[in-house]
């Protein structure tokens, strides 16, 4: 190798050591580029949400301290007196009353005056001097004019950089006949209010008139621009503006909206300021603390690879030490065996080769492919080390890719595999199946049924339960223990209604449990004494303070905080069993948990005698019987169409697969088939519209169409397959359940 070659060569250690750190790096760095992302878009959501409820909370108080204002001056321009003075008509008379009973009214008034219904203003009492009567009955001519028209008026007006609440009444001095003027009296918004505000909000407020700060819970001399052009902008479309802004460093998001103003002079600008300072301080304590493991994680990670590496090719760094010196004529050059493994072997034989050259040559070659074999295997161990795959979606997005998978690893388990690989399709299997489960279970309670009466056990009803709610006991640390007697009778029901009344309860008992203590237990208990069949649902929790205990079925009765429940559950649920010929009784004390008893009447047969707990034995649908029937399966997904037609061609039937409606419209023209497959939904044509096509035209081909879906079937689906009597297969499926049904299909037909 020339200097020039030897420059720029890059060692094995490098090539190896370069990517698998590149790596190590990477993948710190897009996990904390992902937590820090959602982490920031939480902080801002939750600002947002309080910024809302502050919101609602600060107008409510604005329209009650207006209403207030109206309730404490209506007295004022009914009493005897004051109709009296007003009935007189004297300027000078009205001025000296109002000012004599300026001294009655309540202290923080800011002014009162009165005006004739010739739109005189005559003055009263004010409290500030640099406020004068013209100005406030200008700002409030709106109320004014309300008032001189007969009725009261109440609002916000902004004057002189202030915001005012202000009122108008009309005044009468008989029962008929129009006002003869109006009395306006107004309240001045001060830095006590919006601190009070700012008590019952927890945001710091602005209030803006005039384009200035009236009154606010903040004093900083300079405000940043950003709060500023709130106060000064015009409010977006919608009413309301959401900005962050920085104040000495400390963040806040801020909404800003305009008050009851209508015009320069009616209402003001109002601004929330939501700090989420402390947010962000816990969001960057945590991307510290994420940079400092991952930092120590690369560290510690290169150098054990950095170690590996190094001891792996380190044989190799002195063969090739030995290779050159024989290349000079040293044979009596000898390699060090450093360990047992492939080097220790290629050292051996290089010092076998020192002896006879000729035979050491073919053992050279041998152990160099060896090596290259290795070498390919470390690369490629290191590449899929580093590669993870995330799968998310919704219950019925999973459906196509689940009934693929659950079709093929069937199908892989029915061939001639080694024990590791047959090991291999078990787990995937048995992964599938719980998938399966959980999908199953999910739709199931998405699915909605016309109530249906028959024999069921109570303990699957159960079981259906908290197979649908394991994640949310588990995570809330809750256990589950059954004590299901033996020999249970069935009971007549609907399973779904049941399965909504075991739902409630045990919702309602996880909610008590979780802040209640962190080892909840809730316990199923089955019983049969005589014709009754009693369910029993008991858990650890707080219990039902006695006097509950008497309202707990009633509607809209709840012992939850406002917006954690209608009342309504346990209601349903006590409908529910009375609808069923049943009763629910609760039984509490007080730290010991709750308990809810369910009695049913167990199933009788047409003879009276209560049925057994074991069911009949389900049918094994037959196989299709090999006869060369056509089938045409249709389908957007291509790997549902390589399943099927995998199937029914092992079967023996003749199949044609179509990927879409389009394209089975097309084969549906030139062909007629025995069995038609089809989804329900699909891009173009659905299957629907392919079966009301086929019906036009050949009623007996469209009778043997079969539907399969992984969407939840609504009402319309329902009642279009009992209409024209058709099957649905739901997605996802097993091969055995798909057999069955082509089986069931050709028998029909």
């Amino acid at each position: 190798m020339n200097e020039s070659a030897r420059r720029n060569h890059l060692s094995f250690q490098a090539k190896v050591l370069m990517p698998v750190l590149g790596i190590l790096v990477l993948l710190p760095v897009i996990t904390l580029w992902i937590v820090n992302d959602y982490i920031s878009r939480q902080v801002l959501a939750e600002a947002r949400q309080t910024l809302a409820t502050a919101k609602n909370v600060f107008l409510d108080q604005l329209d009650n301290r207006s209403a207030n204002l109206l309730a404490r001056f209506r007295n004022v321009v009914t009493d005897p007196r004051f109709k009296a003075v007003a009935q007189l008509r004297d300027p000078d008379t009205m001025t000296a009353y109002l000012r004599e009973s300026w001294e009655d009214l309540h202290a923080e008034y800011e002014l009162i005056y009165f005006t004739t219904a010739n739109g005189q203003v005559l003055p009263g009492a004010r409290r500030d001097p640099a406020i004068t009567y013209a100005d406030f009955e200008q700002a409030a001519a709106v109320l004014t004019r309300r008032a001189l028209g007969g009725e009261q008026g109440a609002g916000t007006i902004s004057l002189n950089g202030r915001a005012f609440n202000a009122v108008s009444f009309p005044v009468f001095v008989s029962d008929k006949g129009p006002p003869v003027g109006a009395l306006t009296t107004g309240i001045r918004v001060t830095e006590a209010d919006v601190q009070k505000l700012k008590t019952l909000t927890g945001t710091e407020i602005l209030l803006a008139a005039d384009a200035g700060v009236a009154a606010a819970t903040i004093r900083e001399p300079d405000l940043p621009p950003g709060l500023m052009q709130l106060i000064t902008a015009p409010v977006a479309a919608g009413g309301i503006q959401r900005t962050p802004v920085a104040i000495n460093g400390e963040h806040f998001l801020a909404l800003s909206g305009d008050y009851q103003r209508t015009d320069p002079s009616q209402g003001f600008r109002y601004v929330l300021l939501s700090s989420y300072e402390a947010r962000l301080l816990a969001l960057e304590n945590t991307r510290t603390t994420l940079i400092e493991i991952s930092a120590a994680g690369i560290l510690i990670s290169g150098f054990v690879v950095w170690y590996l590496i190094r001891r792996i090719t380190q044989p190799l760094l002195d063969l090739r030490e030995g290779a050159e010196a024989v290349g000079r004529g040293d044979f009596s050059r000898r390699i060090e065996r450093f360990s047992n493994d492939e080097c220790g072997e290629v050292a051996d034989a290089f010092n076998r080769m020192t002896q006879n050259l000729q035979g050491s040559r073919a053992e050279l070659e041998k152990t160099f492919q060896r090596l290259k074999a290795t070498q390919a295997q470390l690369i490629q161990s290191e590449k899929l080390s580093a590669v993870g795959q995330f799968v998310a979606g919704v219950a019925h997005e999973l459906n196509n890719p689940l009934t693929t998978l659950i079709g093929f690893s069937e199908l892989l388990k029915q061939m001639d595999l080694g024990a590791k690989e047959r090991h291999h399709v078990e787990y995937i299997a048995n992964s599938a199946d719980r998938c399966h489960k959980i999908v199953r279970s999910l739709l199931g309670f998405a699915r909605q049924h016309e109530p249906e009466r028959k024999p069921v056990k109570l303990s699957e009803i159960v079981d259906a339960v908290i197979e649908f709610l394991a994640y949310d006991l588990r995570t809330s640390n809750i256990s589950v223990q059954k004590d299901y007697a033996p020999d249970v009778p069935r009971i007549l029901g609907d399973a779904h209604q049941l399965q909504q009344v075991v739902l409630n309860i045990v919702s309602n008992a996880r909610q008590a449990l979780e802040p209640f203590r962190g080892d909840g237990k809730i316990t199923f208990a089955t019983s049969s004494a005589g014709p009754t069949v009693r369910l029993s649902i008991k858990d650890n929790g707080p219990g039902v303070p006695p006097e509950y205990l008497s309202r707990i079925f009633d509607p809209f009765f709840t012992t939850k905080p406002q917006g954690k429940g209608t009342g309504l559950g346990l209601s349903l649920c006590y409908g529910i069993i009375q609808e069923h010929g049943g009763n629910i009784t609760a039984e509490s004390r007080l730290g010991a948990g709750a308990e809810f008893i369910i009695d049913l009447p167990a199933a009788v047969d047409d003879s009276g005698v209560v049925l057994a707990s074991s069911r009949p034995p389900i049918d094994v649908a037959l196989k299709p019987k090999a006869g060369g029937q056509s089938v045409l399966v249709i389908d957007d997904e291509q790997w549902i169409l390589n399943l099927a037609e995998e199937i029914l061609t092992g079967e023996g039937f003749s199949v044609d697969v179509a990927e879409g409606g389009a394209a089975a419209h097309q084969m549906l023209a030139k062909r007629r088939y025995d069995i038609i497959i089809s989804d329900w939904k699909m891009p173009g044509l659905s299957g629907v519209q392919i079966f009301e096509d086929l019906l036009a035209k050949d009623p007996a081909a469209a009778r043997r169409m079969l539907f399969m879906t992984g969407d939840v079937v609504n009402d319309t689906f329902q009642n279009f397959l009992k209409k024209h009597s058709l099957a649905c297969l739901s997605k996802p499926f097993s091969v055995r359940d798909f057999r069955a049904a082509v089986a069931r299909m050709v028998e029909a037909s």
